[in-house]
């Protein structure tokens, strides 16, 4: 499947670069519905932009006509996306002329515009499918899995033994990642406590992932907020800007997060930390959706979380004084 979507990529690579400065807008937006409507694309893209903050805020302020290189590939790539995503928004052609210097004519800019805010973003998307490094989009991947093939199987397994179901239910979720080749440690220490997953083999970014169980009583929206609060520490003690939680829904309610996002992933951000929620169903429904009509909801809101957050570090600092 990697393949065929890095070939996919490739082939939109070459009409792109080869294209008119007239065709160039409505190539450019076919590429971003592209990106959009691959799972896959779609979540590599939001890891990227969520990683690196600052270069998409340079991208968006800094005068038009001066480039902006970025530090490393990632940076790089992160403006480029940036870049030429508004760019797909533009109603203007030659918007992209306005980005390029001392061009002479809209061809010679075109180069210049492609040399700086389209390379970067195709090498990146083709070496991280390459690696195989595809988290978010992995996860979700998981999630769909096993609410559609193995739903009954995982509920059994954590009624076997609910007092260690989150355990049990975190293993069957790794033996998953390292099927896909994503390579991790399980459980290691950090200053903050241990991170179920974190994943440090070959990676410029360690994986930092959390398993919880919501069960809408003991185990309800109190403690999941406590799970993301975990997340941000181990980002923090790892000095890394993206964590995952992963949580198993055991109950006959509807985990929902009430975060601003377009997004199907809840995202939540927090002193520059980003944290992606994965949320997968094991409830045994005895009906099909259409027949149990709109099911109970826990809703963990956006300022919760952040009262959480704020709540958290204020008892942390109390314990250090």
């Amino acid at each position: 499947m990697l393949r065929d979507l890095r070939v996919k990529i490739r082939n939109r690579h070459s009409r792109i670069s080869s294209c008119t400065h007239d065709e160039f807008l409505p190539l450019t937006r076919q590429f971003f519905a592209f990106l959009a409507a691959s799972p896959i694309l779609s979540a590599v893209i939001r890891e990227l932009l969520a990683r690196n903050p600052k270069s998409v805020e340079e991208a968006n302020t800094t005068d038009l006509s001066v480039m902006v290189y970025g530090e490393t590939a990632e940076e790089a790539a992160t403006v480029a996306y940036t870049k030429w995503k508004r760019f797909s928004d533009s109603n203007d052609a030659h918007e992209y002329y306005q980005h390029v210097y001392r061009a002479r004519g809209f061809e010679e800019g075109l180069e210049k515009y492609r040399e700086w805010y389209l390379e970067p973003l195709f090498e990146y998307l083709d070496e991280i499918l390459e690696d195989s490094n595809i988290i978010l989009a992995t996860l979700t991947r998981y999630k769909h899995k096993v609410e559609w093939y193995r739903r009954i199987e995982l509920q059994e397994l954590f009624s076997a033994n609910e007092s260690t179901g989150e355990n049990t239910l975190a293993k069957h979720m790794y033996e998953y990642l390292f099927d896909q080749g994503i390579p991790f440690v399980v459980e290691p220490r950090t200053a903050s406590g241990r991170p179920d997953v974190l994943s440090l083999e070959d990676s410029n970014h360690p994986f930092i992932g959390d398993v919880k169980i919501f069960d809408a009583s003991g185990r309800g929206t109190t403690y999941i907020k406590k799970g993301l609060y975990q997340v941000y520490q181990y980002c923090l003690d790892c000095n890394e800007a993206v964590g995952y939680l992963i949580v198993f829904n055991v109950s006959n309610k509807q985990l929902r997060f009430e975060i601003p996002s377009t997004e199907n992933t809840p995202r939540f951000e927090y002193n520059h930390k980003t944290i992606f929620v994965t949320i997968v169903d094991i409830h045994d429904h005895q009906s099909t959706a259409s027949k149990r009509g709109l099911p109970e909801t826990a809703t963990i809101t956006a300022e919760e979380m952040i009262q959480e957050m704020n709540d958290q570090e204020k008892s942390k600092i109390s314990q250090e004084v």
